[in-house]
This record gives structure tokens, C-alpha cells and sequence, in this order.
């Protein structure tokens, strides 16, 4: 082994060693803070907002700064009835709750946060003093004049300017971003730095600053920008990157960008070690290495499909005049495609395990909307800048807003493009498989020929499209119980098409559309308003489509503000509404409602809507009862409607007053499916319930054990096949 590299492995151990205690230690704080919180009055401690407000289903949530009366500080996330702005200081009577051992709140421990305070009353909100002070109230000033809350337009222009995003999460447009893989643009990062700092640096230039003060002078007004827009992880980074490449060109040193990568790293760590499990930092810096590593690689691969040899090899001479004009333009365009696949690829995986989604149309939609950015952010920061000066702040303003109301529908469209974007549900180790086999192709096949390429493009492509056509197209009739935790969720499917009966909690759908292959839903129907029924439906949106939501008849007066705000973000228009003998009809499916009788507000169990759920074809068939919440109560008034079944989706999870034994050995299921989480302090299904399922003859499945339950029609004689996931 050669000097440098022993250098280098013991270099890289003692760093895993050192960031292992690092961690360690910080986590300790995080568990000492909150042990120190608990035994603290709130009324005796300030809260100083270190980030955006965004909106909830109870007020507003940020992240802060406690200072605690002894002089004490610790992070939490902050509940307030009222939206407050940045940097200010928040003191009144709250309560502190620790992070729970779940994923939200093991997620909060790793990022420095040791718990939540709810502000019950808040006594006073002080704004931020100082530069600070002074930036967050341009900032307020500049908001005020793009009036994010008056279009998407605005609105947009807001995250894009100021980095004010939550316009643009209350209109949906977070979403929609995100299912075209352009979030990043609505993230104040690198690309912003990279206008401002270019803007100033050429205005420096043209009077005739020297390159000193015009080094010092970026710095400077790029950090202003960074507290201007709330300080994101993504922009801090970007701007300590900015300072070692400026550092570096002072000293003569030439510009690497996997070095100023790794100082910018080094240094957030070593200054805040919970950064580095900050999502947005993660996938800024991921995305940088993978520019840096394999941006030229992919340029060049991209280059081996250039049409003119093809052409040439097909008897067809490209004239040289528009061989060089076109030249430019498509080097341009190939770069920009190099660059999007790059960094989808790589942040593919963090994006997967943490959203459950990923974007098929990405590249596309950096390609066609990329271009645009610069333009949008200059043309928004003039406009802020001009704003005081009549006419001329407004001609500019809206000229933005028109060009981002452009954008907008771009993304819309291209989100409605078939399989625009998909739920996925991968292993953790799949996060860095994409990096990995960058790494092992570049190693591996330094240099293909154009004629491999060709090849291994159209294997993948055939590979690809008939995995979907034998997962979403050629699908047999099913009817499948999710696994959702403590909710309801069931999928009826027949080819490619798709009805769902309840979503389940929120968090919980997408992963159980990810792993039965369904991309998109004709249909979403809501039995009642109980979160553990419509809770998901908020997972679906920029998920997938989604083409009509149903609820019962009356309950759409009295929909959650949540529920109506996703319905609306989902199909843009309100729902429709079910009453007792509609039927909705999926292929050879047929869902007729025998509950309840007149309209309701959808608010309690008895409320929920019932099905018969029949399939005849094919020379198969299946009756089903669907039951929501409903009981035994609800099921002696519309039994007779019902007849002998196949299949009972027992009502209430399995609680104890689901059914009646006369009520089961009347309806004759020959298979009864429970759906609850493990562990519920409902203590659901009860042991009555599957007692009196069994003594009737019924063959009791649950999802707490069996997982996902998937039943399919079958011959008249015959019993109906049931699948379960475990």
C-alpha cells in the first residue's frame, strides 16, 4: 500500500471515527435539552422563529430557538395560532411535548429538534432587531409588493424571489412542482446565489470595481440574500461554497468543485452537526458531487446520439451552414439534459424513501421550464427593487407574474402526462443504488460505442414497458384491503383502471399504492369525515391522478378545510355525492350504495356509506359488503338489500358491536377482512368479533397480521381466491 493511499485510509477513519462522536454527543444534547424543557414553565421562555411559518390543519408550525430562562437554548418546532415572520421573538403561555418514537418524531431528534410547543396564548411577538431586523423587513416590504396571496402567479413569484413557499403549499403548487421533479426551483439554493451574485458582480465590473472589493462585496450581499429568504439549508450551503470558491480564487487557487463541496460540508458540520440529516441539504449536496463526478461523463455519453452521423449513414447531407448554426443549440440542450438526469439520478433514491414518489417526466420538465428560472428570478428581483417607483415596479411585476402564471401551467400540464409521476416503495438501501451504479458504469464502461448505447437505451425501454404493462395494464379483477395502519383503504381494480374506497391516515397511502402498481385512481370515494378514512387523500396529491372524489349525500357542506383543499388540488372542482341506491360501475364491477338512507353530514360511524360491491365476467363473479364504520346497528336497516355475500369488510375495524351472530350467519361470508394498525389502544378487531365470524363459518383475515388482502372473483362453484401480502 503507497504513503498517500495509507494516508487516505487512515485520513477517512479517523473522520468516521470523529463524526461518530460528534453524533453521538449531539443527540445527547437533543436528549438533555428536552429532559430540561420538560421541567420548564414555557410563560419563562422566548422563542426566536428561525424559519417560515407553514400552514396546518391547527394554525401554524415553524421551527425556533428556545432561550430558556436560565440562559439555557434548545430547537423545537413551534405551534402558533397566528402566522408570525422570521427572526422574530415569540413569548406566552405553551405547552412542550417530547418527540414521540415514531418516524416524525426520530426524524426531529436527528435534525437538532427535541420536541414541540404548542403556544396556547402568545403575549407578545417582537420582530427581529439589528441586520437582521432590517433584512426581514425588506423582505416583508418585498412580499407585500409581489402580494403572493392575489394569484399562483404571485404567488409563485414569491418562493421564487423570496423564498416564501406558503402561498404556494395552501394553492397546491408545492405539489405540482414536485411531481415534475422541479421542487428545486421553488428552493432557494445555488441558482439563486448564482443570479445575485452575477447581477452584482457585473454591475461592480461595469464601474470599474477592483476584483477584491468585488469578491468581498458578492459575499457580503449573497449572505444578506440568504438571511432575506429565511436562511434554507440549500442557500446556506450554497453560499459557504460561494465563499471557498471566492477564498480560493484570492489566493490564486484554481476552482474545484468536489473540494468546495467538501469544505462547505465540513464546515456546516463541524458548525451544526443535525445539518447533515436536513433533507434539503442532503439533496443539495448530493446533487452537486453528482454534477461534479458525472456531469462530463453524461455530457459525453449524451453526445454519442448526435443525429448528423446517422444522417450521413443514411445518404443525407446536412447542409455546414446549419450544421453550425444548429450546433450550439443542441450542445445547449444536451448539456441541460445531462445536467437534470445527473441530479435526478442521484437524489432519486433520498427523494423515494422520503416522499414515496418519484418523477418520470423530470428531465422533460427542466429541459422545457429550466431555461426559464433566470429570467423569472432577475425579471422578480428587478421588479421588488423598482417597486417604489410608479408604474414601472408594477409593468415589471406583472410582466413576472404572467411569465410564472406560463410556468405554472406547463407543470400542470406536463403532470397530467401518463405515468408523470409514480409511487415507489423501496428498500433503505436503495437510497444509494443510483450513485452506486453511476460509479460502476463510469468505472466500468469509460467509453461505449454509440451501437451499446443504442442497445442497453432500447433494452431498458422494452424492460420498462413491459414491467408496466403487466403491472398496470394487464391486471386482473381484484379487490385488495391496504395495509394503512389504523384506517380504512380499499382498492377495486380491473385492468387498468381504478377505484379506491378510503385513504386511510395521512402518510400511509402512498407506499401501499406504490407496492400494488397503481398509478392512477378513476375514482376516490370517502365513506365519512373521520381522518383514519380521508386522511391519505392529501398523499395523493401530485402523486397521481386522480379523476372524481365522492362523498355521502350532505357531507360535502361539511368537509374539513384540509379534505376540501385536496379534493380541489386533486380534480379541481368540489365532490360529488352518493346517496342510497346510486351505483358507480368499474368495468364488470358494480358498487351499489344500501347506506344510509337521506342526507347526513358524513361527521359520526353510523354516517358511513355502504356497498354492495358485485362483479360479473368472464364467467367469474364476487359479491362483497363494504361497510365503513358501520354496525351491527346500521347493518339490521339495510341488510335486506344485501343477500348472501362472499366477502364482509367488517365494519369498524372489528369492534365489538360490528355484528351480530344472526346478522353473520344471515349474510354467509365465506371470508371476513378486518382492517386496523397493530398495537391500537382500540383493541381492535376484538376477540367477540372474530368469534362470532368464525362460529358462522367465516374464514377471519386482518391486515395487522396478514398485510395487504387481495381478493378475486372467481367461477360461480367455485370460492373467491384470496391473496395475502404476508
Amino acid at each position: 500500500m503507497s504513503d498517500s493511499l495509507a494516508a487516505g485510509v487512515l485520513a477517512l477513519s479517523l473522520a468516521v471515527v470523529a463524526g461518530g462522536l460528534e453524533g453521538g454527543w449531539a443527540l445527547a444534547r437533543v436528549d438533555d435539552a428536552a429532559s430540561a424543557l420538560e421541567g420548564t414553565s414555557m410563560s419563562a421562555c422566548e422563542f426566536v422563529v428561525r424559519s417560515d411559518c407553514t400552514s396546518g390543519q391547527s394554525g401554524w408550525l415553524c421551527r425556533a430557538e428556545v432561550v430558556m430562562g436560565d440562559g439555557g437554548r434548545a430547537k423545537v418546532w413551534l405551534a402558533l395560532p397566528d402566522r408570525v415572520e422570521f427572526g422574530s421573538t415569540v413569548t406566552g403561555v405553551g405547552r412542550f411535548s417530547e418527540n414521540g418514537d415514531d418516524d416524525w418524531g426520530r426524524t426531529s431528534r436527528s435534525q437538532g429538534l427535541c420536541g414541540k410547543v404548542r403556544m396556547i396564548r402568545v403575549s407578545e411577538v417582537v420582530p427581529a432587531t439589528g441586520l437582521e431586523g432590517v433584512l426581514t423587513s425588506l423582505r416583508s416590504w418585498a412580499l407585500r409588493a409581489i402580494d403572493p396571496s392575489s394569484g399562483d402567479g404571485r404567488a409563485l413569484m414569491a418562493g421564487l424571489v423570496a423564498g416564501s413557499r406558503a402561498d404556494l403549499k395552501e394553492r397546491g403548487l408545492d405539489d405540482a412542482f414536485a411531481s415534475v421533479g422541479l421542487s428545486h426551483l421553488i428552493a432557494v439554493s445555488g441558482a439563486h446565489l448564482a443570479v445575485m451574485a452575477g447581477s452584482v458582480e457585473t454591475l461592480l465590473g461595469l464601474a470599474g470595481v477592483g476584483l477584491r472589493v468585488r469578491a468581498l462585496t458578492v459575499l457580503a450581499s449573497s449572505a444578506a440574500y440568504v438571511v432575506f429568504c429565511a436562511c434554507p439549508s440549500s442557500a446556506v450551503r450554497a453560499w459557504v461554497m460561494l465563499l471557498a470558491a471566492r477564498c480560493g480564487r484570492l489566493l490564486g487557487r484554481r476552482s474545484h468543485s468536489p473540494s468546495g463541496v467538501a469544505v462547505a460540508c465540513l464546515a456546516m458540520c463541524a458548525l451544526d452537526p443535525y445539518c447533515s440529516c436536513d433533507l434539503g441539504f442532503r439533496l443539495s449536496v448530493s446533487s452537486v458531487i453528482a454534477l461534479a463526478l458525472f456531469g462530463s461523463y453524461a455530457d459525453a455519453l449524451l453526445a454519442r446520439f448526435s443525429l448528423v452521423p446517422l444522417l450521413r449513414k443514411g445518404g443525407i447531407r446536412v447542409p455546414y451552414r446549419l450544421r453550425r448554426r444548429g450546433s450550439a443549440l443542441l450542445c445547449s440542450l444536451r448539456s441541460a439534459i445531462a445536467v437534470s438526469l445527473v441530479c435526478q439520478l442521484a437524489t432519486a433514491g433520498t427523494c423515494a424513501m422520503t416522499f414515496g414518489r418519484l418523477s418520470l417526466v423530470s428531465t422533460l420538465a427542466n429541459v422545457l421550464i429550466g431555461p426559464l428560472f433566470t429570467p423569472l428570478v432577475s425579471l422578480g428581483l428587478a421588479g421588488v427593487a423598482s417597486s417604489w417607483v410608479p408604474f414601472l415596479g408594477s409593468l415589471i411585476l406583472g410582466l413576472d407574474a404572467t411569465l410564472c402564471e406560463i410556468v405554472i401551467r406547463l407543470v400542470r400540464g406536463l403532470g397530467k402526462l401518463p405515468l408523470a409521476c409514480i409511487p415507489v416503495c423501496l428498500l433503505p438501501w436503495a437510497e444509494y443504488a443510483p450513485l452506486v451504479a453511476m460509479a460502476v458504469v463510469l468505472v466500468v464502461w469509460p467509453k461505449p460505442s454509440r451501437r451499446a448505447l443504442l442497445g442497453t437505451v432500447s433494452a431498458a425501454t422494452v424492460i420498462v414497458g413491459t414491467y408496466i404493462l403487466l403491472t398496470c395494464v394487464l391486471v386482473g379483477p381484484s379487490v385488495t384491503i391496504l395495509d394503512v395502519g389504523q384506517g380504512d383503504a380499499i382498492l377495486i381494480r380491473q385492468g387498468p383502471h381504478a377505484i379506491l374506497v378510503d385513504c386511510g391516515l395521512e402518510g400511509s397511502l402512498s407506499s401501499a399504492l406504490a407496492r400494488n402498481h397503481v398509478y392512477h385512481l378513476d375514482a376516490v370515494v370517502i365513506t365519512h369525515l373521520h381522518d383514519d378514512h380521508y386522511g391519505g387523500l392529501d398523499d395523493l396529491v401530485g402523486l397521481i391522478g386522480v379523476d372524481a372524489v365522492y362523498v355521502g349525500e350532505g357531507a360535502s357542506g361539511n368537509l374539513p378545510d384540509g379534505l376540501e383543499g385536496s379534493v380541489h388540488n386533486l380534480t379541481g372542482a368540489a365532490p360529488g355525492e352518493i346517496s342510497e341506491g346510486d351505483a358507480l360501475r368499474l368495468g364488470s364491477y358494480s358498487m351499489r350504495c344500501v347506506w344510509p338512507r337521506g342526507p347526513t353530514d358524513g361527521s359520526e360511524n353510523e354516517d358511513s356509506l355502504c356497498f354492495v360491491l358485485s362483479y360479473d365476467g368472464d364467467g367469474r363473479s364476487l359479491e362483497m359488503l363494504l361497510t365503513g364504520d358501520a354496525e351491527q346497528e346500521q347493518l339490521e336497516e339495510y341488510q335486506n338489500n344485501v343477500g348472501d355475500i362472499d366477502v364482509l369488510k367488517v365494519g369498524h375495524h372489528g369492534s365489538r358491536v360490528s355484528i351480530s351472530l344472526d346478522q353473520a350467519l344471515a349474510l354467509r361470508p365465506e371470508f371476513a377482512v378486518a382492517s386496523a394498525g397493530k398495537g391500537n389502544s382500540y383493541g381492535h378487531p376484538t376477540l367477540e368479533c372474530i368469534e362470532t365470524l368464525e362460529s358462522a363459518g367465516a374464514t377471519f383475515l386482518c391486515t395487522i397480521e396478514h398485510g395487504d388482502v387481495r381478493v378475486e372473483p372467481a367461477p360461480a362453484s367455485a370460492s373467491p381466491r384470496v391473496v395475502c401480502q404476508r
